[in-house]
Parts: structure tokens; sequence; C-alpha cells
């Protein structure tokens, strides 16, 4: 288990002109195992200083014995590291604090759908299999998920915002396009996150003859499997599947409710707080770049209104493009998308809170656009 938080320091070096990025990790202590922690807690904090500064992390350097190894990092975009140092660790009940300085080099150009934040659409997670879900009780588990995932948007992503859940279940592998474009058809958005509950199992140690005084002790797992789509296309953007264990610290024939602080605050639930913090950064991740795309749901007097506003990051004078989306399929059955351009550039001039209200940049008509159009800042 692992939980984290930052704090940035920046600072202009005045030879390189890079940044510094103070950041830290937090690791819970497993069973003695403070080597493990101090890893955790160091690859925490080296990860999120990289996030920060915009840089999209592939591979985190090789530790041993919790001390940084070498210096060399890949960095697909965002920034190249100049050198990490370790500064300090603190240990606090059964908790390591891992303190890291990066200097980092920002690239100068930033990608332009980084702008807005991208509005995401998830639903209830099914389990896959529902006997595993026997121990506990934990059948209504799907039906926490998403508002433990929505916080861990609010906490670590930058790019990202589940705006929507849906109050019924979707199986990710029956048709992902075609159930992702029917909800944003109807509730507006962007993205759309499936996900399903693929493993919930348990094992059961029972103490030797040696250690009898000890309770059995139960150790249960916890994947999901994510499907993120982007709801215009269909396009399956990122299909991955995220798993954890820990002990389950509750009664053998204890039932447990799922959405209560008592679940939450357990060191399972605390493992699965955490692989949730991953799925939103791996997302936020892959979407970081991702133009930042609008649906247009009113035309009226040379206005038009689009289903963004501040809470997406919208401002006024903010220049967009309109486009239309346009499927057709090959001889082969496979599908394809025309973007037709609209001539016009359109400014915004109302900003509201989920909405926003765009007339013409250049003050030439608006013809020839309809509800269901789409407008971009690339």
């Amino acid at each position: 288990m692992k939980r984290f938080f930052v704090l940035i320091s920046i600072l202009l070096s005045p030879v390189s002109q890079a940044i510094w990025f103070e950041a830290s990790g937090q690791a819970v202590i497993v069973q003695g195992d403070k080597q493990q922690a101090r890893q955790l807690a160091t690859q925490e904090a080296i990860k999120q200083a990289l996030m920060f500064a915009g840089a999209r992390v592939s591979s985190v350097q090789k530790l041993a014995n919790g001390l940084l190894q070498d210096d060399r990092f890949e960095v697909r975009a965002g920034g190249e590291v100049d050198r990490v140092e370790l500064i300090n660790e603190v240990y606090h009940d059964d908790i390591v604090t891992v303190s890291i300085r990066a200097d980092i080099f920002p690239e100068e150009a930033q990608c332009s759908g980084a702008d807005y934040r991208k509005s995401l659409i998830s639903s209830w997670y099914p389990i896959k299999d529902k006997r595993q879900a026997t121990l506990g009780e934990v059948f209504d588990l799907g039906k926490s998920l998403p508002n433990q995932l929505r916080r861990a948007f609010e906490l670590s992503s930058r790019h990202v915002q589940l705006d929507t859940i849906e109050g019924f279940y979707l199986k990710p592998e029956t048709h992902p396009a075609n159930q992702a474009m029917g909800l944003t058809k109807r509730n507006g958005g962007q993205l759309v996150l499936l996900a399903e509950i693929t493993d919930l199992s348990h094992q059961q140690s029972t103490p030797g003859r040696l250690t009898f005084w000890q309770d059995a002790s139960i150790e249960r797992q916890f994947a999901l499997q994510v499907t993120l789509v982007e709801g215009m296309t269909g396009e399956v953007l990122l299909q991955e599947q995220f798993h954890t264990s820990a002990p389950w610290p509750f009664d053998l024939h204890q039932k447990v409710q799922p959405e209560s602080q008592q679940f939450w605050q357990s060191s399972y639930g605390m493992a699965v707080s955490d692989l949730l913090t991953s799925v939103a950064q791996r997302v936020d991740e892959q979407v970081s770049c991702l133009p930042a795309n609008g649906r247009i749901l009113k035309v009226s007097n040379e206005q038009l209104t689009i289903d963004m506003g501040q809470h997406q990051g919208v401002n006024r004078g903010d220049k967009l493009r309109i486009f239309k989306l346009n499927q057709f399929m090959d001889p082969l059955g496979r599908a394809h998308y025309q973007y037709f351009l609209h001539p016009v550039e359109v400014i915004v001039t109302q900003v509201q809170k989920d909405y926003a209200v765009l007339e013409s940049a250049t003050g030439a008509p608006l013809a020839n656009i309809q509800p269901n159009d789409f407008v971009s800042k690339r």
C-alpha cells in the first residue's frame, strides 16, 4: 500500500535555468518491510514531481535499499531530468515519508490539449465473479468505487474530471464503443471510463504449530479492468488491468458496507483507494495532450451554446474551431472518421459554470451549423 502527498518548491537554477521540484511520497510499512516501503515512497515522490512538471514517465529509476542508484530517466514528453537528490526519509508509526528534489527542464512547447480539462463519464462497475464478493458481502462494491475514483481525479488529475456517474452497470467488454457513444450523447462530455472488478479472491493462512497462538490472516486481491473510450468516435484510448492485494482485517463472517468509512479506512480499503489513484493518474497521463472537444447544444441568432464552461477551464476570449464528424466504413468493415472544419473561427463571449456562448470571431455568418456539431481548442 502506498499513500502520497506532493509539496512543490520551484526554484530557478542560476546556471542551467532548470526548475527544481521538491516532492514527498509516503508508503505504509507492511509486515515490517521498511526497505519495500522506502522504495515505494521514493518512486511515488519521483513520479509526482515529474507529472507535476508536465512530464510523462515511462520508467522510474532503479532503487536499492531506498537510495537512488543512478539518475537515468526515460521521459516521453514534457520535460527532461538532469538529476534527482534524496533529501531525507522520516518514519512515524508505520509510515515512511521520503522527500526528493528533481532538476527538470520543461519543454517550451506544451500541447494545447492540456488547456481545457476533459469531461469524463462513468457508471457502476460490475463484479465478474459475484461468488468472490461473498466474503464481507461486498456485492455493492462496484457502486461505491466510482465515487472514490472521482475523489482520486480531484486530487491527482490535471487534465480530466469525472463529471457524471450513471447509476447502472455496464460491461466494458460488450461493445464499448457503442456504450460510450450512447453515454456521451445522453450526458455530454468527451470521455467514458468503463470498468469491471475482475478479482476479489482471497487466501486464508492458518497458524503453524509454532505460532498456534496467532489468529489466521486473510490476504485479499483486488483487480480492476479499465477501458477508456473517446465518446465522440468510440475509439478505445486505454485498456489496462490494475491489481493490488492487502490484508482483509475483518472477521470472516462479518458483513462490510463498501461505502462506509470502516471499509475505506481499513488496510484493504486504503489499498483499493491507492489503486484508484493510479487509475486516475494513468488516465490523466493518457489524455494529457488529447484535444479538448465540446458539443454544440444550441444554435440561435448567430450564437452557439456549448457543453463546456468554467468547470472545464473555458475563459472569455478563447478562440475555438467548429467541426463536423463523419463516420464511414471501408470495404473490410472498419470504421473511419472524417473531420470537416468550419471556415469561421468562433470566440467565447459568455461563460457559465457548465456551458459557454460563442460568436463569430470575425463577424462572418455562422451558417450550416447544427446541434451536436463539435468545437475544439487545438
